[in-house]
C-alpha cells in the first residue's frame, strides 16, 4: 500500500512543484513505484515539468466526474514514475474526498503517492491533505515565505495530519545571504515554521531551464544531491544534515 505524502507551501513561487517533480524523479530511479497527483486546478504545473503536456487527456476531474478510471487518466513519464494531471480550468463543483477516493483505487498499485498542493490555505489544500499520511512544506529562507509555511502547516494540522508528521524543506538556499542576514539562517527558519527540518536545497540558477525542458541537471549537482538526501531521509535512512555541503 502505497504512503500518500502531501507537498504544500502555503505561498506560491518558492519551487514546491521543481522538488515535487525531482523527488518522483529520484524516487523512481531508487525503484520506488510512483505517483504525482497535480492538484492545482487550473495553475497546475507537473505536465510541463515532466514534458508531457502533450500526452494529457484526461485528468482527476474526469475520475471524479466518472468519466474513466483512474489508470487510463495517468501519465507515464518513465518505468517508475506516473502524474495524474490536474485540469486546465477550475470546475464549477469539486468533490471534498476527490482525492481520497483517488488514492483509494491507485494506492495498491505503488510505493509512493505525492500530491502537489496548490498554493494557499484555502479548500484546495484541506482537499490535498485529506488522504496524506504525512505532509512536507516548501518554503525558501525569507520571512514573507516562512510565515505561509506555518500557516500552511496550522491549517494542514487542523485537516488531520500529526505535526510530528510534518517536515520542512528550505528550498533555493543561499549560504552566504544566510550569513550576512539578508535571509533567514537555518534555526531561523526552522523556528518561525515550527516544522522540523527535512532537508535543505541549495540555490541552482540552472534549475528554473531544467525544470521546464527536458534537460535535466547532473546528478553530481548540489541540487540533485540534495535532493537524493531528501529521498533518502523520506524512505528512512539516517542521512545526516551537513551544512557544509551547502554553498
Amino acid at each position: 500500500m502505497a504512503e500518500k505524502i502531501l507537498i504544500a507551501s502555503g505561498k506560491g513561487g518558492v519551487g514546491k512543484s521543481t522538488v515535487t517533480s525531482f523527488l518522483g524523479k529520484t524516487m523512481a530511479d531508487s525503484g520506488k513505484k510512483v505517483l504525482l497527483i497535480d492538484s492545482d486546478t487550473g495553475l497546475g504545473a507537473l505536465d510541463i515539468m515532466l514534458s508531457v503536456a502533450d500526452k494529457k487527456m484526461s485528468t482527476w476531474i474526469d475520475i471524479s466526474d466518472g468519466n474513466c478510471k483512474a489508470e487510463n487518466a495517468l501519465i507515464t513519464i518513465s518505468d517508475n514514475l506516473y502524474l495524474l494531471p490536474s485540469p486546465a480550468t477550475y470546475p464549477e463543483t469539486i468533490d471534498e474526498d476527490v482525492f481520497v477516493k483517488i488514492t483509494k483505487e491507485c494506492e495498491n498499485d505503488f510505493d509512493i503517492i505525492l500530491i502537489d498542493a496548490s498554493a494557499g490555505i484555502d479548500e484546495n489544500l484541506k482537499r490535498a491533505a485529506k488522504p496524506c499520511d504525512r505532509a512536507i512544506f516548501v518554503a525558501t529562507a525569507d520571512e514573507i515565505s516562512v510565515r505561509c509555511a506555518a500557516a500552511a502547516a496550522y491549517e494542514t494540522e487542523k485537516f488531520g495530519i500529526d505535526r510530528t508528521d510534518m517536515r520542512l524543506i528550505i528550498n533555493r538556499f543561499v549560504k552566504k545571504a544566510a550569513i550576512r542576514s539578508r535571509l533567514l539562517d537555518v534555526d531561523g527558519v526552522i523556528d518561525k515554521s515550527g516544522v522540523r527540518l527535512l532537508g535543505i536545497i541549495p540555490e541552482d540558477k540552472k534549475i528554473p531551464y531544467s525544470s521546464v525542458t527536458s534537460v535535466l541537471p547532473a546528478k553530481k549537482s548540489s541540487f540533485c544531491k540534495a535532493i537524493k538526501r531528501i529521498a533518502d531521509r523520506i524512505d528512512g535512512k539516517n542521512i545526516p544534515l551537513n551544512l557544509k555541503e551547502l554553498k
